[in-house]
């Protein structure tokens, strides 16, 4: 529970299962009202059953972000329901491995569209009813943007893109007292059905991180609406993450030369 959320009312991308579901528990549970977001109604059963004790409070409102239209509709489903919206926290994504040249065009496409295009497609819609409750926008960005990882240029690049948008909003909506803020998010332990996509476009099960630490969803999900409430612009996830932030900026070539020999003996023969 976070003091300062009471009738306070999240859109939420992405949140029917993951990360972006355990930010609406908490949240919820600190008094806010919800709005749980998925691409489509399949989840929606298992979202009322498990947010039951909040009825009222929250509600399911299926999506693709990554249609102009559909962002519109989710962010007007939100004033229908509870009349203002404080915070937007664009969660919604996919990410992908694989060397760009490998890649189908299908799959940067998609990658560019989920993790860019539809974040900024509900920003846009959503900040003239933020300026109203001088409200905050937050994009989830990962430690993959602090320094571009080999193999994984689309979700690196896209994450990354992030920051220049969150800093370019930051100055357009000074006088809107809209806060703006980027968490870069560490490693963090993901659903056991969470999937990635692979070059070719198929979906497969996104691999156990071994040998790193890795934080509960809990833990990630309360840095995220820490900030929020604190109304900070950048926050950096973890003891390894803030090293590899400060790191990059005095020394990147250090960084480039530890992903690199990283990257190279994960693909020997390249």
């Amino acid at each position: 529970m976070i003091i300062g959320f009471t009738d306070k009312v999240f859109l939420i991308t992405g949140s029917a299962q993951g990360l972006g579901r355990e930010l609406a528990k908490i949240a919820l549970a600190s008094g806010a009202k919800v709005v749980i977001n998925s691409r489509s109604t399949a989840k929606e059963p298992e979202v009322s059953e498990l947010f039951k004790v909040h009825k009222g409070n929250f509600s399911f409102c299926a999506a693709d972000i990554t249609k102009a239209t559909d962002a519109q509709r989710l962010v007007e489903h939100t004033i229908q329901q509870f009349g203002k919206l404080d915070v937007l926290i664009n969660n919604g994504g996919m990410s992908a491995f694989g060397d760009l040249s490998a890649t189908s065009p299908e799959v940067i496409e998609q990658i560019l569209d989920s993790n860019l295009k539809g974040s900024l497609f509900m920003s846009h819609f959503a900040i003239p009813h933020l300026a109203k409750t001088k409200g905050s926008i937050e994009f989830i960005s990962s430690l993959a943007a602090i320094h571009g990882i080999g193999g994984y240029s689309l979700y690196s690049a896209s994450k990354m893109a992030y920051l220049g948008a969150a800093q370019s909003l930051r100055k357009e909506l000074k006088s809107a007292n809209i806060h703006v803020g980027t968490m870069f998010l560490g490693f963090t332990k993901n659903d056991p059905t969470k999937v990635t996509y692979s070059p070719t476009g198929s979906l497969e099960i996104v691999p156990v991180r071994k040998g790193l630490p890795v934080s509960t969803q809990t833990e990630s999900a309360t840095l995220i609406l820490k900030q929020i409430k604190n109304r900070k612009p950048i926050v950096v996830h973890s003891a390894f993450g803030k090293l590899t932030y400060v790191v990059n900026r005095i020394a990147p070539r250090i960084i480039h030369a530890v992903l690199l020999n990283q990257y190279r003996k994960q693909n020997p023969d390249n």
